[in-house]
């Protein structure tokens, strides 16, 4: 059964304690419960799914991302790395229906990360 059924957003993200131009737009996001994904970027678009997630508050969950992220993931975004985040905002859901969402996204983006932060493949 197919949940997706709004509008998805990308938008490049930027957290000025991770980047050396200073850069930040996570006040650009909502604070609302939503569907997401943390992609690569390569000519404008999003590649290679490093995570997919569900949370309450958006703006604070990719914040704690960049913030609190451990292993690969931390490296991928704390790291030189062009971040785009797919997002759909949900309405708050009850968890049987968030892990809905989550296994849809996983099928359809195939999220994968390393502990260098690479997506596993890329390079080979």
């Amino acid at each position: 059964m197919l949940l997706q059924t709004d509008t998805t957003h990308a938008m490049e993200i930027f957290h000025s304690p991770f980047n050396l131009e200073q850069k930040d737009n996570l006040d650009q996001l909502p604070p609302s419960a939503a569907v997401f994904g943390i992609f690569a970027i390569v000519n404008e678009q999003p590649v290679n799914c490093r995570y997919v997630g569900y949370t309450d508050n958006l703006r604070q969950s990719i914040a704690a991302l960049f913030e609190h992220a451990e292993g690969g993931l931390k490296l991928f975004m704390q790291g030189p790395w062009i971040k785009m985040l797919k997002y759909q905002l949900t309405g708050e859901l009850a968890a049987d229906k968030q892990q809905q969402f989550i296994n849809e996204w996983n099928n359809k983006y195939y999220p994968r990360i390393d502990s260098k932060g690479e997506y596993p493949g890329y390079y080979e």
